[in-house]
């Protein structure tokens, strides 16, 4: 993989690009096999610092591409969906910008607006606009955190039904000010609290902290039958092993979680490229000395997030002398629980059966890569069952 040039200085963009771009795109083709009408709508869409004439590189283009892509399959399958996109943007030059491109762009099958001004002014203008039925995917992704992703400001959307949404914490801010007194109020407004996190190392303070947001942003949604569910990625910094920012996916449904989740572990190998390739980009320009080009086969693709022996132990806990369905839902609770990935349960689950513990009751062949199909019968999945300890 190369990162395009235009995403030069710009790698961690190029990240949530992808996630964007893969996650939407699997999103709208599932819930276009329900819907009428699928609103999306960017809360924060600049263009900002696009390295491109064309805007290719922002969440724009990117969303407008995937919806008319989504909306001409939808098309082969019988299925009439009405596209909807609102693109919000403060800024008076970013603004004119937007809404030339949607002027000259944009194709006939996706019903694209743009709103000027500030995201928390226009909250009820963009509810107006979602009307309280259809499908809405809300993206945001702000330049700053105030009046954006505190729970107060995203109260009104995340009261709505039938919406799902992706937002940009960004951690390596909050990890300097949450502590900070001058801070406080805002951070009461995020988290619920002010978030002690004394005595703490890096990554404990980052699951602790999105733990809390994340808490928080569930407590809002409306109760019904469906509880709110939650997962994350990490988008590092290009150079340094660390966390720029978390995108935040909040859903319903089941299958939302899986299909991020498995979204989710294709990023995490094109993230280890892109960081290699950066690294390298870094060295020669210090040093004006060339390399040879790495390897992308010789970066892990998995086996490296989390040790096997402890999925295979939470395998165990979960497991009983009595068969148990696992299906797309049970898969949900455990991906949501531990943040692993759906290889990596697979991997265990295989392990486990090679040493006689586990039994997969619905099926007698043996299955190298995928032990258990879990999306089978109707995503209610197949019958496991602990043998031995």
């Amino acid at each position: 993989m190369i990162i395009p040039s235009h995403y030069k200085g710009r790698e961690q963009s190029f990240i949530k690009h992808e996630l964007l771009k893969s996650y939407i795109e699997r999103l709208f083709m599932i819930i276009g096999q329900r819907e009428k009408r699928i609103c999306f709508i960017d809360c924060f869409a600049g263009p900002w610092q696009e390295g491109s004439n064309d805007l290719s590189d922002t969440s724009i283009a990117i969303s407008l591409n995937i919806m008319q892509k989504c909306c001409a399959g939808l098309k082969k399958l019988g299925r009439n969906v009405q596209f909807r996109a609102l693109y919000i943007e403060k800024e008076k030059i970013p603004f004119n910008k937007l809404r030339s491109y949607l002027e000259n762009e944009i194709g006939n099958d996706i019903d694209a607006y743009a709103f000027q001004g500030e995201f928390y002014d226009l909250r009820e203008d963009i509810l107006k606009w979602c009307g309280e039925k259809d499908f809405a995917f809300f993206f945001i992704d702000p330049k700053g955190w105030k009046k954006s992703i505190e729970i107060p400001t995203l109260r009104p959307l995340l009261k709505r039904s039938n919406s799902e949404y992706l937002i940009n914490f960004m951690f390596d801010f909050l990890l300097r000010a949450h502590s900070q007194s001058s801070y406080e109020d805002q951070m009461k407004q995020i988290f619920g609290k002010v978030p002690d996190t004394a005595g703490m190392i890096p990554n404990q303070k980052e699951t602790y902290l999105l733990k809390l947001y994340i808490e928080n942003l569930k407590s809002i949604q409306p109760v019904t039958r469906e509880r709110p569910r939650s997962a994350y990625v990490k988008v590092l910094d290009p150079l340094k092993d660390r966390t720029k920012y978390d995108l935040v996916y909040l859903t319903r449904h089941p299958m939302g979680i899986v299909v991020f989740m498995e979204e989710s572990e294709k990023l995490d190998f094109i993230q280890k490229v892109v960081r290699e390739q950066t690294k390298q980009d870094y060295r020669i320009n210090k040093t004006g000395q060339l390399e040879f080009n790495f390897a992308q086969t010789d970066i892990k693709k998995d086996g490296d997030k989390v040790d096997l022996q402890e999925v295979k132990n939470y395998w165990m806990n979960k497991l009983s002398y009595t068969q148990v369905q696992f299906g797309i839902e049970e898969f949900a609770d455990m991906l949501e629980e531990t943040r692993w990935y759906i290889i990596d349960f697979q991997k265990a689950f295989n392990d486990l059966l090679s040493e006689g513990k586990v039994k997969n009751l619905s099926t007698t062949r043996k299955r190298p890569v995928h032990a258990i199909h879990f999306k089978d019968n109707y995503g209610k999945g197949e019958f496991l069952i602990k043998v031995k300890k």
